[in-house]
């Protein structure tokens, strides 16, 4: 059997490189997924794009092809992470209304991402997941993936650019949590400066015995209600997910 060597290195390359992002990005790193499905998916999208790959330079060294499998790594990781991290937004959001919300159960496992993770933020994560499903947005983050190859082939010319892409994710990560968090977080706030006046004006009326179970029912009428927010900041979450990779990859 005679296998082209150009079209061989190129599949291997992308293969790399896919596993990489599928490690990282939601919803394919969800851990209830076998590892040989991941596997699969990974070839599937390296059989994808290996030939058109293989027109474009390869390394011709055993060095070089060393040194391009940690590139393909380090690319494949650093889309798949960059996407990650807007993505927890959404849970790192419903962490913050188990907080000050007094839901404090004891810790339980998440089933998708097998993390101890609040109850709320569990809630809000299966919420996104069924989003990103429904919505069609998984398709579109594999398709921005395939597109990695065509725009930077196997090689990036700098690193600085994701490592400064990567640090502000971060930053936007907590900016983005405390904006769909922030309207039940006001209303607890304004719920306990009212139960702290009503313990000052009346002493003799004993707060902590109902105050703890009306902020937690307060807390679950709000998040009841900020649910129906949530696919508008996802639609938000997505696009820019999608726009920092782009500029990621120099578009």
């Amino acid at each position: 059997m005679a296998l082209p060597s150009a079209e061989l290195i190129a599949f291997f390359l992308a293969l790399v490189r896919a596993a990489a992002w599928i490690l990282m990005v939601p919803p394919f790193n969800n851990q209830s997924i076998p590892m040989i499905t991941k596997v699969g998916l990974a070839g599937g999208l390296a059989l994808v794009v290996s030939k058109s790959l293989a027109a474009g330079p390869l390394p011709s060294s055993t060095g070089s092809f060393i040194g391009s499998i940690v590139m393909q790594v380090v690319i494949g990781a650093a889309l798949g992470f960059m996407v990650q991290i807007l993505f927890s937004a959404i849970s790192a959001a419903g962490s913050l209304t188990d907080m000050l919300g007094g839901i404090v159960l004891p810790p339980s496992l998440d089933p998708l991402s097998e993390n101890q993770t609040p109850l709320i933020g569990q809630l809000y994560n299966l919420v996104a997941m069924i989003l990103l499903f429904v919505s069609g947005a998984d398709l579109i983050l594999v398709d921005g993936f395939l597109r990695s190859f065509s725009v930077l082939g196997t090689s990036i010319a700098s690193l600085a650019n994701i490592a400064h892409l990567l640090t502000s994710g971060v930053a936007t990560l907590f900016l983005a949590a405390l904006e769909i968090a922030a309207p039940v977080l006001i209303c607890l706030f304004a719920t306990q400066v009212v139960l702290g006046l009503a313990a000052k004006a009346a002493p003799q009326l004993n707060v902590f015995m109902f105050g703890f179970p009306l902020q937690i029912l307060i807390a679950l009428v709000l998040v009841a209600i900020s649910i129906a927010t949530i696919p508008a900041f996802f639609t938000h979450i997505i696009e820019d997910a999608l726009r920092q990779t782009s500029r990621m990859l120099g578009g």
